[in-house]
Parts: C-alpha cells; sequence; structure tokens
C-alpha cells in the first residue's frame, strides 16, 4: 500500500511539473507575440475562461471567474435572478444620467474538455469556443481601464456579462436592462470575439429551429433486438426505417416549400442526423433548421409553417401507417434574433467609421443576425463590433494575437467619442 502511494505521489508531482513547464512556454510565447501589456491581459482572461466548461444552467463557474476579476478592482456587481452580472461604472463628470451600455455573454456551445485546452504560438490563440468568450475577456478589461481611470468617460458606463445566450428565443439575455428604467442606455455596443471591422447595417433575423423524432419499440421489436443474431429474420420494411424515411421526408417537404415570392426568406437544414447501436434500425433522429429574412412577419409565418410541418410530417407520412408505431415529434426553437432597425441613428453608425477610419482599420458594412437588434427594436441605437481577426474551425478556433490589440483600441476609442458633451447620445 505504501509503495502504491509513493508511486501515486510522484506521478502528481510529475504532471504538476510539467504543467509548469508548459505554462512557461505559453507564457513565453505570448510575451514573444505581445502587442501590449492590456492585450496581453484580455487574451490571458479569455484563455482561462475558454477552459471552463460551458454551457450550463447559469455559466456559474464563468460566472464566478468574472465576479473574482471585478472583485480584485473593487467593483460591486449586482447579479439577477436569471445569473445575468451587470455592472455600472460611474464618470467623475457625467454628461446626465443616461448610461452606455456595453454587453456580450459568458457561453459557448463549443467548450470540449481537450479541444478548448488552449494552444499559443508566435501569431495565433487556438482552442475550441475561444472566439465566443473573446467578448466576456474584453468587457473586463474595459472595467479595468475605467476604474483605473485609463479610460476617459464623461458617461456612465453599463457592462453587462449575460448568462444567457443573445440569440436565446426567450429574451432573457437584456432581462436586467429592460426590468428597471434606471438602466436604460443611451446607446449600446455588442462586443462579439471575431470579424473585428465588421459592422452589420441591414440585419437579418433568424429563427433555429430543432425537430427531434423518436419511435419506442414495440415488445417483439424489443425481443427481437435482444435475441438478434444469424438466423433472426429482418425488421419489417414499413418499421425497419421509419425514423430515418420521415425525416428526409420533413426536409424534403421543407425545401420544397417557396417561402416568400421576394426571395427574402431562406430556408438552411444545418444538421440531420439519426442512430442508435450499431447495427440496429434508428429509432431517434434530429433535424435542425435556420431560417433568415430580412422581412419580421414574414420570418414569423415561416417559422409556424415549419413547426407545423414538422410536427404533422410523422403523423401523416406514407412510411407510418401503423398508429401504434407511430413517430414521436417534438419541435423546439433554440435560437431567435429579430429583425431589427439598424438605421434608427445613423450617428451612431457615422460615430464607428470615424472611429475605425481614425485607427486604419478597414469598415464592412455587411447583411446578417445581429443580436443587438432586441435592443434597437425598443429604441436604443445599438451595434455590435468584433474585438478581433481569426476563424472559427470544426473542432478550434484560431485568434490573430496582434489583431486583439486592435480591437481594444477601437471598442476604447468608441467609448470615449460616444461620451462627449454635445455629441448625439445626450
Amino acid at each position: 500500500m505504501g509503495n502504491l502511494v509513493n508511486i501515486l505521489f510522484n506521478f502528481i508531482n510529475t504532471i504538476i511539473t510539467r504543467i509548469n513547464i508548459l505554462s512557461g512556454r505559453a507564457a513565453k510565447v505570448l510575451s514573444r507575440a505581445r502587442t501590449s501589456p492590456l492585450a496581453d491581459r484580455l487574451l490571458a482572461d479569455a484563455l482561462r475562461l475558454a477552459e471552463i466548461p460551458s454551457p450550463t444552467y447559469q455559466e456559474e463557474q464563468r460566472a464566478a471567474f468574472v465576479l473574482e476579476r471585478l472583485a480584485t478592482l473593487k467593483i460591486s456587481p449586482q447579479m439577477d435572478d436569471l445569473g445575468n452580472i451587470l455592472v455600472r461604472i460611474p464618470a467623475h463628470t457625467p454628461v446626465d444620467h443616461s448610461a452606455l451600455l456595453l454587453f456580450s455573454d459568458m457561453g459557448s456551445n463549443r467548450w470540449h474538455p481537450l479541444d478548448s485546452l488552449t494552444r499559443l504560438d508566435s501569431r495565433y490563440a487556438r482552442g475550441a469556443g475561444l472566439a465566443d468568450i473573446l467578448g466576456c475577456a474584453t468587457l473586463l478589461s474595459i472595467a479595468e481601464a475605467l476604474t483605473e481611470e485609463r479610460l476617459p468617460s464623461e458617461r456612465e458606463v453599463l457592462i453587462l456579462f449575460a448568462a444567457r445566450s443573445l440569440d436565446d428565443p426567450e429574451g432573457k439575455a437584456f432581462f436586467s436592462i429592460f426590468e428597471n428604467p434606471s438602466h436604460f442606455p443611451c446607446a449600446a455596443i455588442g462586443i462579439r470575439g471575431l470579424n473585428l471591422g465588421s459592422v452589420i447595417t441591414n440585419t437579418q433575423g433568424i429563427y433555429r429551429i430543432r425537430v427531434t423524432m423518436g419511435r419506442e419499440q414495440n415488445e417483439k421489436e424489443a425481443a427481437r433486438d435482444d435475441m438478434e443474431g444469424p438466423d433472426t429474420p429482418p425488421a419489417k420494411p414499413e418499421t425497419a426505417n421509419m425514423v430515418v424515411d420521415t425525416l428526409i421526408s420533413t426536409a424534403r417537404k421543407l425545401s420544397g416549400i417557396t417561402w416568400d415570392s421576394k426571395g427574402t426568406t431562406y430556408f438552411y437544414i444545418r444538421r440531420i442526423e439519426a442512430g442508435t447501436g450499431f447495427g440496429r434500425a434508428p429509432q431517434e433522429g434530429i433535424l435542425e433548421i435556420e431560417l433568415e429574412s430580412s422581412n419580421g412577419p414574414q420570418l414569423e409565418m415561416a417559422m409556424n409553417t415549419v413547426k407545423a410541418t414538422a410536427e404533422n410530417a410523422a403523423k401523416f407520412s406514407v412510411e407510418n401507417p401503423n398508429p401504434d408505431s407511430a413517430i414521436k415529434t417534438e419541435v423546439s426553437i433554440t435560437s431567435f434574433i429579430p429583425v431589427g432597425e439598424q438605421n434608427n441613428d445613423p450617428e451612431l453608425l457615422k460615430t464607428i467609421r470615424g472611429v475605425m477610419k481614425d485607427l486604419h482599420i478597414r469598415l464592412r458594412e455587411e447583411n446578417g443576425a445581429d443580436p443587438s437588434a432586441i435592443l434597437s427594436n425598443r429604441g436604443i441605437p445599438s451595434f455590435s463590433i468584433g474585438i478581433a481577426q481569426g476563424w472559427e474551425g470544426l473542432n478550434s478556433d484560431t485568434i490573430e494575437i496582434a489583431s486583439i490589440e486592435k480591437g481594444r483600441q477601437l471598442i476604447e476609442a468608441l467609448i470615449t467619442r460616444m461620451s462627449r458633451t454635445g455629441g448625439p447620445y445626450e
């Protein structure tokens, strides 16, 4: 027993030593890629956050990291019942009582226990879900700059760390903003990880819908699977591939729909999958759909059409003649961003253009979905800004380290410019 304990103790010490060596190498790599100590701190926060498991119910572990960092800055945040963290940083000589809102979320749907262990070289940082958390790390950097008075602001600044995804279909990410009139901002900037220089000026609304189909085996089928062997007769044709056939027929029906005469609504199949144990007929499947439109009412109509078609597909499928073996269908909305009114304040876009020009950042005005539309539809001038250059991969994101400093400068310059006396946000 004593020998086993000594072996285990030596093994742990070896692992700790290697981790320390790796941490030292990462620090040296980050030092070689350094653009500024402030950008280094921002990236270091992002790397640590990206390794924390997500998504969870209220992102408790990532929220704990954020709260700890805010405590070191002597900031007392508010946390609502949904886990959203809100910080209000006062200005010394405020223009008025309306604040500027900065927001991002803390979660990621792409965390992986191994792939999210970040890797660094002289140019890039890599890790699964790393791009998703750069916005949150940027908010911490801004909070630090404001409290240390390195960043001048003539307005109070609200900083929202959302526990729910910004495209949460129930809209709970902005609960603390909408429920308290004193938090209603004069303007808002959302911070996302990638696409530095890209601004969505013509917003598209989106729905993401998940259709789950499943079929319960009857007693005879279950007994047949338990006794399966070389001499076992095959399943009946009408039940062998019922889930697969119904998934395919549903996808075909939806793909054949003309959603509108003007071509403003688009339908995409993002995932179709059916499976079960090896060598057995699938008993469940998933169909994930995305709808995109620049027309709000048309988007709602398309969403209702998808739900009705999917719910009735199994019920009336020609591949499902036996009601005793009916397929159960569940339709859920997993994501929603409304069509926005990004042109409700051209002065904000003009300010963004001016700051990017001063920093020599090439502006790209694009079409797409933007969570800031949730705010712009309530009369709050809003846009979202990317903090870095890079790309999202299937298993890992790649961030160009040098671009983070430029993105950090962009956000800070926007805060300074938008808080000035006499600006359009009084």
